[in-house]
């Protein structure tokens, strides 16, 4: 199994996959229930490649890290069992967003 640090910094790379999580932990500071995803679309036509990008790359790498659960029938993601260990940095993040680059929270 990768090292969670090594696991974390690779998840957060993406901006994608940096949205993801964000949204989830907001998520949870209010409850448990998931949140849904835009099911990706079937042509690549007028930029549409991001919405297949996270259908196909970005939500199977987060759940195949155990930080995310993904249904990719009903397009709902939830807390995975590695999400609870991230959970600290992801809220230390957030709470400084002011001192990172704009576009990096």
């Amino acid at each position: 199994m990768q090292h969670l640090t090594d696991t974390l910094f690779d998840a957060l790379a993406n901006e994608q996959r940096r949205r993801i999580l964000f949204d989830l932990a907001e998520q949870n500071l209010r409850d448990d229930s998931p949140i849904y995803i835009v099911a990706p679309p079937d042509t690549t036509d007028d930029g549409e490649t991001a919405s297949i990008e996270q259908y196909h790359v970005h939500l199977p790498k987060l759940d195949s890290y155990d930080l995310i659960d993904w249904e990719p029938g009903s397009n709902t993601v939830e807390a995975g069992d590695r999400f609870e260990e991230i959970a600290p940095t992801l809220e230390l993040l957030r709470d400084n967003r002011e001192e990172l680059p704009a576009d990096s929270v």
